[in-house]
């Protein structure tokens, strides 16, 4: 019974853990205007991955190390680079 009851708790704290997690999303179903933003952001770095961060707020991360937080509509939010913070993020 004990055994069955550390089975079950594990598999909550698995199971709730993906809750809390970013959401990524294939280069070909982000929105034409996240990806015209940061193309025109950093033209000069090639866009490695996409994750929804908030709703309707996606987090672009470049091959330049540099991370774009873009709404739905193209609105560049706020920038991370390595060295820190490019501009505010709020959202």
């Amino acid at each position: 019974m004990k055994r069955l009851i550390c089975v079950l708790a594990i598999l909550t704290v698995i199971g709730s853990a993906s809750l809390f997690a970013d959401w990524y999303i294939p280069l070909d179903q982000v929105p034409a205007a996240v990806m015209a933003t940061a193309k025109k952001t950093c033209p000069e770095a090639e866009v490695w991955m996409v994750e929804m961060e908030a709703y309707n707020v996606y987090e672009v991360k470049m091959s330049n190390f540099m991370e774009l937080y873009i709404d739905v509509n193209g609105n560049l939010l706020g920038q991370m680079g390595p060295m820190g913070p490019y501009g505010t993020t709020n959202y």
